[in-house]
């Protein structure tokens, strides 16, 4: 990969070092003729402002190239923050099932202690009648024991 950013780096530069080369040898031609001194400056000054133009071209590509790499950097982030998401949307949704299913555990074992609660209370009552009919029976045997 590095190869193929030198590949295309070198044209430009060897097109610009070009260009640099022909300023100069024009320039050399002009500063020895008077009569083409406006020329001259005009040309300098365009040659000025196309060498600012280059630089600025080359700034700018770097900062294409490094907010390319963000942008490269970030999608991945987020890719892996939506991949998080959905792990944390599946989490959520199995922990509502299992809460559910505690809460009708919870329903469920409050039905059962009710009916063992109502079980108990009608076996006490049982246990209420079956001790007074053992008293009466018993009394009952005592009064036929005595005569």
């Amino acid at each position: 990969m590095t190869e193929d950013k030198a590949e295309k780096v070198m044209p430009e530069e060897t097109a610009f070092e070009e260009i640099e080369k022909d300023f100069q040898e024009v320039l050399s031609e002009l500063s020895g003729d008077k009569s083409l001194e406006k020329f001259r400056t005009e040309y300098e000054k365009l040659h000025s402002i196309m060498k600012k133009s280059y630089e600025n071209e080359k700034r700018l590509m770097a900062k294409c190239r490094e907010l390319n790499a963000e942008i490269v950097v970030n999608s991945a982030k987020v890719a892996t923050a939506l991949k998080l998401s959905q792990d944390d949307q599946t989490t959520i949704a199995s922990l509502k099932k299992e809460i559910e299913k505690a809460w009708k555990m919870v329903d469920s074992a409050y039905d059962k202690e009710q009916k063992a609660k109502e079980t108990i209370l009608a076996l006490k009552e049982e246990i209420v009648n079956l001790t007074k009919l053992v008293e009466q029976g018993s009394g009952l045997s005592m009064d036929q024991d005595s005569k």
